[in-house]
């Protein structure tokens, strides 16, 4: 009976202990770039019409990005990716024409107070446009590659940003401290 009572005795110590020192700040990815958020992009094409499925092919995006600070600007900075393009059906469909490929990377970011400003630049908005915010995020992915870099612009606040545009089209969007 004693080894029991000294068994739990233990198991209740070592609880407490990982409780008290489990209460600080989670720094999940990156602490030393100084990230300002964490951005995860879901974009699901399969309508030929749509113009977001026309740049990036029908299938879809996914990305990750970390958005860093270093130095204290938090209006601009580098960010560390991953993304990921699928194609459901290549030219002229068929068997064998659908494939992924991605790749990580680094990219730039910036913030940008309008959203026509985002457009301009190229940027493919993951978010329901019919919303407005007062900042937004601009992600370079390839940046300097042309015909071939993709930008996104998302809410530069915290949250979940779904949006189906239209059938077959379904974009998810998650800004994260």
């Amino acid at each position: 009976m004693r080894k029991v009572v000294l068994l739990v005795a233990l198991v209740a110590a070592v609880a407490a202990i990982a409780g008290a020192a489990g209460t600080g700040k989670a720094f999940a990815y990156g602490r030393a770039d100084h990230p300002i958020a964490q951005v995860e992009i879901s974009g699901n094409c399969n309508n030929p019409s749509f113009d977001l499925c026309q740049h990036v092919g029908l299938g879809g995006v996914w990305a990750w990005a970390e958005l860093d600070t270093a130095g204290g600007i938090t209006s601009s900075g580098t960010m560390d990716y991953t993304l990921t393009f699928c194609d459901h059906a290549g030219p002229g469909g068929g068997p064998h024409s659908a494939g992924a490929f991605g790749h990580p990377g680094e990219g730039v970011w910036y913030t940008v107070n309008s959203l026509g400003a985002a457009l301009a630049a190229g940027a493919a908005p993951f978010f329901d446009t019919s919303q407005t915010y007062g900042a937004y995020y601009v992600l370079d992915f390839e940046t300097g590659t042309g015909p071939d870099d993709f930008i996104a612009v998302v809410p530069a606040s915290y949250g979940h940003y779904g949006w189906n545009p239209v059938p077959a089209v379904a974009i998810q969007t998650q800004v994260a401290p």
